[in-house]
């Protein structure tokens, strides 16, 4: 029975992944943009500069013509898109925010494309409200060339096999059976995250071996953790690289993926407005990838010496262009030029998006973009439920409580169809609640939290 509902996964998978593949690598622009970022990754700085001011021109026109916000904007302050003629024109934007996108909301979406043509995603990171966002299937397209670059740098081919350890769910939150799904059709290994504890250690490794996994792709906390528990056993598991993303690495946890992996790790970064993207050279240097929008590195508020703010235009999300936006996260620049020969800007290192994570009675480890996710699937559900914003607070070892800020209309059968969504995304062992709030808990610096823990970890 076991061997047919892992065989049913895999089939499901597999079939999904042949769809996705095809419309990916031959009906659309991935393999055109590809050859154009194998090209463009070698010119020099002024010609990237131009590279740049031709994608903001277009991009600048497009908003004007088609996006109700930028029209209405510009048109009140006096300038249509021909006046952008430098990369410093940029500046008669004004920054924008996550408020600025939730009080207007459907007025940054393009009207040039049909509903049908377009998919929503919700933005994760620091804050507990997370926001729809619309991507067009060809910036989705452009986004996997961009992406197969930063695996080109790491010397992992199409074609090889690559294990993930994000959030990819394969297993429901209470299974116990066959806590993996293989992809035929990209060669890619899903295990899941949400299982990742002590227990799993050894069967997630066997299956990597089994399957000849020649790389990694996984949140930072859920890598260390796995490379942590390979070598307390005293075992390695050779690969040709390790990738993470999405949450901040620090160098004692890339050292230990490192040693255990026997590899390099190349750590990525990207957010979901598709506004900016850093990635990591054969020399291991960050690098701000310049053909994927323009970045400003602007002052960063409070104590954060060092520092700058990450405040990005994206070039080709065009079903929702976003112009100057304050994406929340920080960096610390890097002056000088890299031996990889690009001249790309260099960052130091990423500093948002520190890695909270939840741990179980146990020894199960959700780190902070399983929580984002769990948020997700709770405040975004089908029933589409009156909430404004929401965070997971962990109370104890084996307790979390949603506290959520209501709308008017939030009831008590409301209520209950939380309380039931977030039952079925978190693991039996945890005991769940949920309370009502007037407002989020919020950090030194007045950031709102996704998560917070009472518990000392």
């Amino acid at each position: 029975m076991q061997f047919l509902k892992g065989l049913k996964k895999d089939i499901r998978l597999t079939w999904r992944g042949l769809y996705t593949r095809i419309l990916k690598r031959h009906f659309g622009p991935f393999a055109k943009r590809r050859r154009w970022l194998q090209e463009t990754q070698y010119y020099d700085a002024e010609r990237l500069r131009q590279v740049q001011l031709e994608l903001l021109k277009y991009l600048v026109r497009h908003a004007y013509e088609t996006v109700p916000f930028y029209r209405r904007y510009m048109q009140e302050h006096g300038f249509r898109p021909e006046d952008i003629q430098t990369l410093e024109d940029i500046q008669r934007f004004p920054i924008l925010t996550k408020a600025d996108l939730k009080r207007e909301g459907e007025g940054f979406v393009s009207t040039r494309f049909h509903p049908r043509r377009m998919r929503t995603v919700h933005t994760g990171g620091t804050t507990g409200a997370t926001l729809p966002i619309r991507r067009d299937l060809r910036s989705i397209q452009n986004e996997h060339a961009f992406l197969r670059r930063q695996f080109d740098w790491a010397s992992v081919r199409m074609g090889d096999r690559v294990a993930y350890l994000t959030w990819r769910r394969v297993a429901a939150p209470n299974e116990h059976e066959r806590l993996y799904a293989y992809d035929a059709a990209w060669k890619e290994l899903h295990l899941s995250t949400i299982h990742l504890s002590e227990a799993t250690i050894e069967p997630y490794a066997e299956t990597m071996r089994r399957y000849r996994i020649q790389a990694l792709n996984a949140y930072p906390s859920a890598a260390f953790f796995l490379a942590k528990g390979l070598l307390e056993r005293g075992r390695t598991l050779p690969l040709k690289a390790v990738l993470t993303t999405s949450e901040t690495l620090s160098p004692s946890q890339r050292e230990v993926i490192e040693k255990a992996f026997m590899c390099r790790v190349f750590d990525y970064y990207g957010s979901a407005e598709r506004v900016c993207a850093i990635q990591t050279c054969e020399h291991g240097s960050y690098h701000i990838i310049p053909e994927y929008g323009l970045t400003e590195l602007l002052e960063a508020p409070g104590p954060n010496e060092g520092c700058r703010r990450i405040v990005a235009t994206g070039f080709w999300n065009l079903a929702m262009p976003l112009i100057r936006y304050d994406i929340g996260d920080l960096v610390k620049p890097r002056e000088g030029v890299c031996k990889c020969g690009r001249a790309f800007p260099m960052v130091e290192r990423i500093v948002g998006r520190e890695g909270t994570y939840i741990q179980t009675p146990s020894g199960r480890v959700l780190g902070a973009m399983a929580i984002e996710y769990i948020l997700a699937r709770v405040l975004y559900s089908m029933y589409n439920l009156p909430i404004l914003e929401g965070q997971i607070v962990q109370e104890s070892d084996n307790h979390l409580v949603l506290e959520y800020v209501a709308m008017n209309t939030f009831t008590e059968e409301h209520e209950q169809q939380l309380r039931s969504l977030l039952r079925e995304e978190v693991p039996s062992e945890m005991e769940v609640s949920v309370r009502r709030v007037d407002r989020m808990r919020q950090s030194v610096s007045g950031k709102h939290l996704s998560f917070v823990s009472t518990e000392h970890h």
